[in-house]
């Protein structure tokens, strides 16, 4: 093989360290197509051969397009992303306070060992609007008991139905039936 690629390139001193005729004369069968048109040149093998080399050429100029141009898009497409990013922020990505801060620097790590009420069992002990505690203490004990369990102990209705052996259903009518009291008591004080 050695012999063959130093005829090639004694006829073709040019050709020499070029990487597209390197890559070209390492397949097997373009070898063969060498091998055979410097044993026997010939019009015709000298033809085959040529176009064997521009269809090996188009290839590697085409993947190369096909390469960079991948490459160009991808990088406007991460341009476009990032500035639509910048320009159309999602709620907690937007600047929330004054010290450049995020909203989403305020939800808690749900990973941590901190939850809002951990040292209270009760709403009770926990409401600091005293309009709110007011309204809250006309409850009955079922509704306090359920609202009690649902933010302080931070359970689902299924939790709750399934802790205190009654239906999910009638979880969620107390619990909504104890909000809307919540909610018309605190509206009669404000008007």
């Amino acid at each position: 093989m050695d012999s063959l690629l130093s005829e090639f390139y004694r006829h073709y001193p040019h050709l020499k360290h070029n990487k597209a005729v390197e890559s070209f004369i390492s397949q097997s069968e373009n070898q063969q197509l060498v091998e055979d048109f410097l044993r026997h040149p010939s019009a015709c093998k000298e033809e085959r051969l040529n176009e064997a080399f521009k269809a090996h050429y188009f290839d590697i100029r085409f993947t190369s397009y096909v390469s960079s141009s991948l490459y160009f898009h991808s990088v406007n497409f991460d341009k476009h992303t990032r500035k639509y990013s910048e320009r159309h922020p999602l709620t907690l990505d937007k600047k929330g306070d004054e010290e450049g801060g995020s909203y989403i620097d305020l939800v808690p790590d749900p990973a941590s060992d901190f939850a809002p009420f951990t040292n209270y069992s009760t709403l009770t002990e926990c409401l600091e609007n005293e309009e709110l505690l007011q309204a809250y203490k006309t409850l009955t004990d079922k509704q306090k008991h359920i609202l009690d369990l649902a933010y302080v102990q931070e359970l689902s209705d299924t939790e709750i139905a399934r802790m205190l052996r009654i239906s999910q259903q009638a979880v969620s009518k107390t619990h909504r039936k104890a909000l809307r009291i919540l909610k018309s008591i605190i509206e009669k004080g404000e008007s």
